[in-house]
């Protein structure tokens, strides 16, 4: 039986904005997936979608979800508070879980749902859409080929501005908010991708003393013979750029995290001149939840493993622990 005719039963979680406005499109117009449950205590916001997409099933509660035999995958956009334990308890019912970034608030946290996913043989993968935009298979295919020469500096930036609104969950302490959780973690994320595991890092904050979780982060990331260098904010004017240096020249990707379903542009620069390369625009998060579609049917290799999640955690604890310190930490002292 070919994977359409056999797609995979999704359930999500929560009415959250990225669940309705992105994963759930994503979802219904995949080619091996349906949209079969969604659960959550305010029914009321997601009623019309589920009757646009043709949701047949809306619970009032999570629990609800996790109990339907059906439903075999399930997206988890729950605030970074509440990852852990919906995640844990999704897998434990014997869910494949695709779970919003970051994939906890801490690399312990995230090693306990590593193990519990590896226990009950159930696939978990974190949400980074990004990386399944095939502008970062070309710029990969560059570096290959050698374009640029040896990687010896990553940029990454990802910054907008956020009004300060207490009722914005990215503004709460309690729910793991801050911009290095909301946005640094793509930062950190890219630069391990095409820098290399992280050493050591350096770090500083700017917290927003109303709220306390940081409104800027920025920091350097030392991956052996590269290093990288990230900032992050809800303060400054919109920058959703990465840009690789080598020793031969180097790519720019100006719209590395979100560049939309329009046409993508890579610049690469050596030799004293600029070739632009297009790369068709594509929905990102249908092709992420297409892998983990095809994954959950043995049909594909799962495009991000859980332990690449585990050390961006780790990654991200090092960047608060510098910050708090004001000094560099390595990664070796943070060991789950």
């Amino acid at each position: 039986m070919s994977i359409a005719a056999n797609p995979v039963s999704w359930g999500i979680l929560s009415s959250a904005a990225i669940g309705l406005n992105r994963l759930v499109p994503a979802i219904a117009a995949s080619r091996n997936g349906r949209l079969l449950a969604i659960g959550t205590p305010h029914t009321e916001r997601v009623r019309e979608v589920a009757q646009r997409f043709g949701i047949a099933r809306v619970y009032d509660s999570y629990e609800a979800v996790l109990a339907d035999p059906e439903v075999e995958a399930v997206y988890n956009p729950l605030p970074n508070s509440l990852h852990h334990e919906w995640t844990r308890r999704a897998l434990e019912a014997g869910k494949h879980v695709l779970c919003e970034k970051p994939l906890a608030l801490d690399p312990w946290e995230a090693a306990e749902m590593i193990d519990t996913a590896r226990a009950r043989d159930r696939l978990l993968m974190e949400a980074f859409m990004y990386r399944f935009h095939p502008q970062h298979a070309r710029v990969r295919q560059l570096i290959d080929e050698g374009a640029i020469g040896s990687i010896r500096l990553v940029r990454a930036s990802f910054t907008f501005v956020l009004a300060l609104d207490r009722r914005n969950i990215r503004w709460q302490r309690a729910l793991g908010g801050g911009s290095l959780m909301d946005v640094g973690c793509y930062c950190l994320n890219a630069i391990r991708h095409y820098a290399g595991e992280p050493e050591a890092v350096l770090a500083t904050m700017v917290v927003e003393p109303e709220t306390e979780v940081d409104a800027t982060t920025a920091g350097v990331v030392e991956c052996g013979e590269a290093l990288g260098v990230f900032d992050c904010s809800f303060a400054m004017s919109g920058h959703l750029q990465l840009e690789i240096v080598g020793t031969r020249g180097r790519i720019e990707v100006p719209r590395a995290w979100l560049p939309g379903e329009v046409d993508a542009v890579i610049q690469l620069h050596r030799n004293g001149g600029a070739n632009t390369i297009v790369v068709p625009g594509v929905d990102q998060y249908r092709l992420q939840v297409e892998n983990f579609a095809d994954a959950i049917r043995g049909a594909a290799p799962l495009g991000l493993p859980p332990e690449d999640a585990l050390q961006n955690m780790r990654a991200i604890e090092a960047v608060r622990r510098s910050a708090a310190r004001g000094c560099r930490v390595t990664l070796a002292e943070i060991a789950p």
